[in-house]
């Protein structure tokens, strides 16, 4: 978990050479009905999508911000507290049809009881009107799960599809064409504003990535552009007289030495790799050199990140879990004591605060983005700006077509609203309670009954809301304000790139390289020669690719 600000979802590292999926799951969606060759990949400009996106209209109701965020989603608004009264936003009726809706979504925790003993669900299907009956599918296997639907052809009404497990299936975006239905008809221009106003209310750059293969298919949940963050236990520091955070990678290594001890049980590291790359100013994926696209597996910073990287494995200041397993809780390793800095997704600050909140002095606190050396300025990697998709299945009639979205209309409800809150935490009183700080605390029948799957019928507005922890966020959102500087400018920014499906499975082998050069088990002075046969394999194909689109779309 903790690449989601709203805390509910892990939003995997994402990349273009991302690992793909099982062999057994690609030869399953390939058996679709006329899927016989993986997609040839497509680019476009959000003006080139015009016709086929929501106007951006802002929602003008709900809550105001204590802390305003800005438009284009680098910094989130802030709240500082929860309404006493929620407003419910959404008055008309959303199901009007009698007829059930079937949906498919995942989930990371213990599977609820379902209708008709399941009090969470009776209750908002009577405010939505009619019943969603869910099909709730293991979040750490879900790959399997939509493969196997969409191979069989007999998807739900409604079916939620990962951003990160869609690009492990190569025929996904002719599949998705041939399943899930058109929503431009019914959401482009000023109709959604018209008749979907919390839909319309997403960035024109969310709704850009639910286009498949030039149709408007995915409903997107809207995320921030921050992959990763450095953390740090500041009670851990604080105690070593060392509070002040270090700016650069000198004065990283430098307070890392002085705090690393093992024989008390006590790394520096839990965990290191992105944090050092996005230091030395590594571009997210590409970047333009001399007037020619540059991979960031081939840049002088990349090697100097991973030659930094080795020095610190090499002089012991990383946990020895993570060094032998890269995969590894860091989290565990931080919350004991054993580990003073880690990185991962920004909703692990919270997430890390609720797990270990009964730790005595424990406090968690987020690193300004640091430089490569005393001046000098990061390239911070920008996610796409959205991660899910929820999609409607196509042949419903146009009435059905419509109620579905009126349900998704309905989860997207904003931070403050009474709609917010049944998605989120079920029913006052039954589900949650208000502590004396505000927030929802669950009953014992919430944490037996509750679970995600209404917000998983939609995307929702993102909200930096977790007052309880003080200070939280105040601080998260100046360092968004900081980061916001350091977005990397990528020559692709703005543009909803679907990639060739045979570029899309290198990531992971070199990822695995670099870590077996941490680790020592390769030398760093291999590395050129791991970038040479990357080339070979897939980099000069894929520089190829997106020299077409970057000359196509006046990027070079």
């Amino acid at each position: 978990m903790g690449d989601n600000q709203n805390g509910t979802l892990r939003m995997h590292r994402r990349g273009l050479f991302q690992a793909s999926a099982a062999a057994a799951a690609a030869a399953s969606l390939a058996a679709c009905a006329d899927l016989d060759e993986g997609p040839e990949g497509t680019a476009a400009g959000s003006d080139e999508l015009a016709d086929l996106l929501p106007t951006y209209t802002p929602y003008e109701g709900g809550l105001e911000p204590d802390l305003p965020g800005q438009p284009d989603g680098t910094v989130t608004p802030g709240y500082l507290s929860r309404p006493e009264a929620p407003e419910q936003v959404v008055t008309e009726p959303v199901m009007t049809t009698g007829e059930d809706i079937t949906a498919i979504t995942p989930l990371w925790n213990p599977t609820p009881p379902g209708l008709p003993g399941n009090s969470y669900f009776t209750a908002v299907n009577e405010i939505l009107g009619g019943t969603v009956v869910f099909n709730i599918a293991d979040g750490n296997n879900y790959v399997d799960k939509i493969t196997t639907t969409l191979a069989g052809g007999d998807v739900p009404d409604m079916f939620q599809i990962p951003g990160w497990e869609i690009i492990k299936l190569s025929d996904f975006t002719e599949a998705a064409n041939e399943l899930f239905a058109d929503l431009s008809p019914y959401l482009a221009g000023d109709k959604a504003a018209a008749d979907y106003p919390l839909l319309a209310s997403y960035p024109t750059a969310a709704w850009a990535m639910g286009v498949f293969g030039g149709k408007l298919l995915g409903i997107p949940w809207e995320r921030s552009p921050y992959t990763n963050a450095l953390f740090t236990r500041q009670d851990l520091l604080d105690g070593l007289g060392l509070g002040e955070h270090p700016k650069d990678l000198e004065e990283l290594l430098a307070l890392a030495e002085e705090v690393n001890d093992p024989s008390a049980n006590r790394w520096a590291f839990a965990s290191l790799d992105q944090t050092v790359q996005e230091a030395m100013g590594v571009p997210t994926l590409w970047k333009v050199e001399d007037g020619k696209l540059v991979h960031k597996f081939e840049t002088e910073a990349f090697a100097a990140a991973v030659e930094y990287t080795r020095q610190v494995f090499d002089k012991g200041l990383v946990h020895p879990d993570y060094v032998a397993d890269r995969s590894t809780n860091a989290k565990e390793i931080i919350g004991s004591g054993q580990g003073l800095f880690f990185e991962d997704g920004v909703g692990a600050w919270h997430e890390m605060f609720a797990t270990y909140r009964g730790v005595e002095g424990f406090n968690l606190q987020i690193v300004d983005p640091l430089a490569r050396e005393a001046g000098g300025t990061p390239t911070i990697w920008r996610d796409d700006p959205a991660g899910m998709f929820t999609f409607i299945k196509k042949d419903l009639s146009e009435e059905r077509v419509k109620e579905c979205l009126r349900v998704a209309n309905w989860c997207s409800a904003p931070y403050g609203t009474l709609e917010y809150d049944l998605v989120s935490d079920g029913v006052e009183g039954v589900h949650f309670t208000v502590d004396a700080e505000g927030v929802p605390q669950r009953t014992e029948l919430g944490q037996t009954e509750v679970a995600p799957t209404y917000m998983f019928l939609s995307g929702r507005a993102n909200a930096n809301n977790k007052f309880q922890y003080p200070g939280m966020v105040e601080r998260l959102h100046e360092w968004e304000t900081n980061a916001a500087a350091f977005l990397d400018p990528s020559p692709f920014q703005g543009l909803r790139v679907e990639m060739p499906s045979d570029l899309s499975a290198e990531n992971e082998p070199m990822t695995e390289a670099c870590h077996e050069i941490y680790r020592g088990q390769r030398d760093v002075s291999e590395w050129s020669t791991i970038v040479d046969d990357w080339r070979a394999k897939v980099g000069d194909a894929a520089r190829e690719y997106y020299t077409k689109i970057a000359e196509d779309n006046d990027r070079l």
